[in-house]
């Protein structure tokens, strides 16, 4: 795999994911805000905000210690974990534009970059093969 498009891709992930995770821990009702439109969040939906949150920051910190992974095997295996986590939040998100009808200022750039980061995961772990 070429270790600069790796590398790239991983640091963009884990910077954008990062700055989401911490989001989420400190301000749950503003991302939610900007995501979805909501005014009010209830406790329950910040408590689960705030778990997301640390589950972005772990997958955060993985992708930023794999960039200059040497392990092959180990780097595909974390690109298939961000590649799934990137397909089911497009999905989730697009569900809840199109159907839920949920929609803030940054939802559909939220969507349109974890659709490109998906195709740039597959693109990554087909270089890999």
């Amino acid at each position: 795999m070429n270790t600069a498009y790796r590398r790239a891709l991983l640091t963009l992930f884990a910077i954008t994911e990062g700055a989401t995770g911490l989001g989420l821990l400190m301000l749950p009702s503003i991302l939610f805000a900007l995501l979805f439109g909501t005014r009010h969040v209830t406790p329950e939906a910040a408590v689960i905000g705030r778990i997301c949150g640390a589950a972005l920051l772990a997958l955060a910190a993985a992708s930023w210690g794999a960039r200059d992974a040497e392990d092959r095997q180990g780097t595909i295996g974390l690109l298939v974990g961000v590649t799934l986590y990137n397909f089911l939040t497009t999905a989730v998100l697009t569900y809840s534009a199109l159907v839920l009808e949920m929609i803030g200022i940054l939802l559909w750039p939220a969507i349109l970059y974890h659709a490109a980061t998906s195709l740039w995961c597959l693109l990554a772990i087909r270089r890999a093969r």
